[in-house]
């Protein structure tokens, strides 16, 4: 036994002086043991990181230039008309493909929306065959937003990456398997986004509005009411509720507010849907919004996608309104409107 022992202590300190750097010291990112991706250097750091800030500076100005374009569209389009859709390839917009404009327009009226004050353009950017090598390639599932501003009090603007799959699918090529309508539908009524939010309610209020670009909407993705439509977007949200079993390693990436609120706490909940509200962060102007909307992102509040959603089905609309554009601090709007502690709800 003691020789046991020995040789596991011998071993411990083998694999501690093998992965840990000395004191003071960074890890070199090198094993002896295992092979591990080589490590970026400095200069493909570097040109990431531009890469980075080009595809920022990029989005923001094609945004800019579609709502311009947009807004020429309206303008031409009959009278009452709250939403237009287009595809974008290669930065050359067309008409949109026939099952795109008919899914979109169907999401529309299942969220309830008709003639809106505020408009809503949507961009559906097509994969392009061939990328030129002297661009950065564009983020694949990363949604950008333009959000009503003081200049242009009536547009919203929604670009959606439709990616190869899609794609395909727009352009009417075949693909695996049946795919039915309603998967269109949930695809393009999900991307609508803030998008959403504005038509159905206006501009919120600025402590809302500060609150939700604090962190880039993540409680208010999607507005859709039918609770049929939810499709989980992380790998706990996916797991077999029935035997009420969860993939473990998706809990410990959550936030401990999270994980508190997936074990109905109150006090866990309302942290997690205030995290960062009292922050008063300024509201840019542009209001430009980059959502990622890839699987497997660590959410903040278990299926937090819809939790304003969830919030306007349950109060109702005029309740709702009340909170969206309220003046107060949003714990306090969103407690009235409620009628009971924000915590307490969430965790129900």
């Amino acid at each position: 036994m003691k020789r046991w022992i020995l040789a596991g202590l011998v071993g411990c300190m083998a694999l501690a002086l093998a992965y840990l750097p000395p004191r003071g010291a960074k890890s070199s990112g090198r094993s002896v043991f295992m092979a591990q991706p080589a490590w970026g250097t400095p200069a493909r750091q570097r040109a990431q990181a531009l890469a980075d800030e080009w595809r920022v500076a990029d989005a923001s100005l094609r945004l800019l230039r579609a709502r311009r374009h947009m807004q020429v569209l309206m303008r031409g389009a009959s009278a009452g008309t709250s939403l237009v859709v287009v595809n974008e390839s290669a930065e050359v917009m067309t008409a949109a493909a026939p099952v795109a404009d008919s899914a979109i327009h169907v999401a529309w009226r299942q969220l309830g929306l008709g003639e809106t004050k505020v408009r809503v353009a949507v961009i559906i950017e097509l994969a392009a065959s061939s990328q030129r090598r002297a661009r950065p390639l564009l983020e694949a599932g990363v949604a950008t937003y333009l959000a009503p501003d003081s200049a242009h009090r009536t547009t919203c603007v929604a670009v959606l990456p439709a990616g190869s799959y899609w794609t395909r699918v727009f352009r009417g090529a075949r693909v695996s398997g049946q795919l039915p309508f309603e998967a269109v539908v949930q695809f393009l009524k999900s991307g609508l986004g803030p998008c959403a939010f504005y038509a159905a309610y206006g501009t919120p209020s600025n402590s809302v509005r500060a609150w939700l670009v604090s962190h880039r909407w993540d409680l208010a993705l999607t507005l859709d009411p039918d609770p049929r439509s939810r499709q989980g977007n992380s790998p706990i949200e996916m797991a077999d509720r029935e035997n009420h079993s969860w993939f473990w390693e998706a809990v410990y990436a959550l936030p401990p507010s999270a994980v508190a609120c997936l074990a109905s706490r109150p006090d866990g909940c309302r942290d997690a849907v205030f995290a960062g509200a009292g922050d008063d962060p300024t509201v840019p102007v542009p209001d430009i919004m980059r959502i990622d909307r890839r699987w497997g992102r660590v959410p903040r509040l278990l299926e937090g996608q819809r939790f304003l959603g969830d919030v306007a089905r349950a109060v109702g609309r005029d309740r709702f309104v009340s909170f969206w554009t309220s003046p107060l601090p949003v714990d306090t709007a969103l407690a009235a409107a409620l009628k009971r502690p924000v915590g307490e709800w969430t965790a129900d």
